[in-house]
């Protein structure tokens, strides 16, 4: 396959940015911009083989259950089960059942050499009026490749409400 020179040079122009950014953002050496722009021959060009995707690394939760005060909070531990392929990851937590008062905490964020660094997740129980300990269940997942490297975890509200006292009969009448 031949491309027009005009493709190609915007080809060429494209690997060099490319790779200057991955050199700025550390992902790649500083001489990497540099080698690229010798690597790519306008007379002689072909297409790379496509790369070797590695496996998604998996979220892993600890614990996979936690109790929560009513109008307090909890902690869930998150981390990475191996270093991600590219510079990071963000894992994104949400609600699959359960309990709407029970709530979670924002996105965490794993730089690839911090990936088993466990990060805090906040999970908080809102007030409400009903006397029951509700219950939901959680899916955190890593947010660039959906449906890979997923944890389903769930959370218990300890509600603070005693029961509803029922109301006394009225005595018989007589």
């Amino acid at each position: 396959m031949r491309l027009a020179p005009a493709r190609l040079r915007r080809s060429v122009v494209l690997a060099a940015v490319v790779a200057t950014a991955s050199a700025a953002a550390g992902l790649a050496g500083p001489g990497a911009a540099v080698a690229a722009q010798r690597t790519v021959s306008t007379s002689s060009w072909s297409p790379s083989p496509t790369p070797t995707v590695t496996p998604t690394p998996g979220v892993i939760v600890s614990p996979s259950h936690v109790a929560v005060p009513e109008g307090g909070s909890a902690v869930i531990h998150v981390r990475l089960s191996g270093r991600p392929s590219y510079g990071w990851v963000t894992v994104d937590s949400e609600p699959l059942s359960g309990d709407s008062d029970l709530r979670i905490g924002p996105r965490l964020l794993f730089p690839a050499d911090t990936w088993s660094t466990w990060q805090t997740l906040l999970v908080f129980a809102e007030e409400d009026a009903d006397s029951t300990n509700g219950t939901a269940t959680f899916l955190s997942k890593i947010s660039q490749l959906p449906g890979t490297g997923t944890a389903v975890w769930s959370a218990t509200e300890l509600d603070n409400d005693g029961p509803t006292p029922s109301p006394a009969p009225s005595p018989a009448p007589s």
